[in-house]
């Protein structure tokens, strides 16, 4: 398969049993469907190398033909929250990830993992006060 960015052939690569494909020459990432969710069950996902420095997204979005089947890949916001977004195949639904938009899905899942740790210590503090305070008032 040709890499739908820059055309170099793309290379098979495997995490946690799924094979993906990578450009070595972009940077970029293709999975077929489904592979991406596999792959993020894995606790080591993150470190995918995109060995690309300060990637960027430089070709018009929707120009890019499916490595697999050819047909054009759409653009759809892959997270509303942090404004990403990626081009997938509306034939096979694979997934094209350029080298910078992986980069921010990673960002975007470390942030949302210390909001999350943020949220759970608030919590255990709220939930400790409440215990202090109506301590005295519990039957013995």
């Amino acid at each position: 398969m040709d890499c739908p960015r820059c055309k170099a052939v793309l290379k098979d690569n495997i995490l946690g049993g799924v094979v993906y494909q990578k450009c070595d020459k972009c940077g970029g990432f293709w999975f077929d469907k489904g592979e991406l969710h596999q792959i993020r069950q894995e606790k080591d996902w993150f470190k995918i190398a995109t060995n690309i420095e300060k990637a960027t997204s430089h070709v018009k979005k929707g120009s890019l033909a499916c490595p697999r089947c050819s047909e054009s890949l759409k653009t759809i916001e892959y997270s509303h929250e942090t404004g990403i977004k990626v081009e997938v195949c509306p034939i096979c639904e694979g997934l094209w990830l350029d080298s910078a938009e992986i980069q921010a899905i990673k960002k975007a899942n470390e942030t949302w993992l210390e909001r999350l740790k943020e949220k759970v210590e608030d919590d255990l503090i709220a939930i400790e006060l409440f215990l202090i305070k109506i301590g005295p008032q519990l039957p013995k």
